[in-house]
């Protein structure tokens, strides 16, 4: 494969990747299937049976989303390159959890179950490393839980735009321009709260528009309301 120790560099700091040994690591990716997706274009759907592959973004954007039993779309995370998405029934063999999109032309790397297997279960360090990094997602996941429970609209919807602030100097921009239909779906709240609170915060100079984007002008707010909630 191209371009190997740049894909590895790139990896996110908590994929799932990086709990590998640096030897089936580089053995995993070689083995990995090349694919070019549309905007728009659905990678996993959420249900399939067929949850033999994960998903590692090379460039372009995913956005991962369920629906409810009522219907509603709810976003669960937007991912950026170097980040692995569908591993869950990669590595248990259950139907998809949720649905993955392409919200850009985009790049992967499918990475096959039985790939995955064959590459790791030879490296006792990649398999304790693994352990300790699926450990360390069910304490935060419990954390983020509690924090849901106790936080208000706002703070919801802070965090949900701190997640989606550009970090590489995009000075407040936010990837993926989403809608405020993606915003509340992705904040868990109605699309008339988002739209009522992004009014509030347009008028104290908190974020503007520049067309139909939303820009942070205030950063340092949003970062320690998304934190502190209401007590900011």
């Amino acid at each position: 494969m191209d371009n190997l120790e740049e894909t590895i560099a790139s990896l996110a700091p908590e994929s799932l990747l990086r709990a590998l040994e640096p030897g089936p690591l580089e053995a995993l990716l070689k083995r990995s299937t090349r694919r070019e997706f549309k905007s728009g274009e659905v990678i996993i759907h959420q249900g399939d049976e067929a949850g033999d592959f994960a998903v590692l973004l090379l460039s372009g954007g995913l956005k991962i989303s369920i629906v409810s039993a009522s219907g509603r779309e709810i976003i669960l995370n937007y991912c950026s390159p170097g980040e692995l998405v569908g591993e869950i029934a990669m590595l248990d063999s259950h139907p998809r959890t949720a649905t993955v999109t392409a919200v850009g032309p985009s790049t992967a790397l499918l990475v096959s179950t039985q790939t995955f297997l064959d590459t790791v279960s030879v490296d006792p360090l990649s398999v304790v490393g693994l352990m300790r990094e699926l450990a360390r997602r069910v304490r935060q996941l419990n954390l983020v839980i509690e924090s849901d429970r106790t936080f208000s609209m706002g703070p919801r919807l802070a965090r949900a735009l701190v997640r989606l602030m550009d970090q590489t100097g995009g000075e407040g921009r936010l990837r993926y321009n989403p809608s405020q239909s993606d915003l509340g779906a992705f904040a868990g709240l109605a699309r008339e709260n988002v739209s009522r609170l992004i009014s509030e915060w347009e008028e104290q100079g908190i974020i503007a528009r520049e067309g139909r984007a939303l820009v942070v002008r205030d950063i340092e707010y949003l970062e320690l309301l998304a934190e502190f909630g209401d007590e900011a």
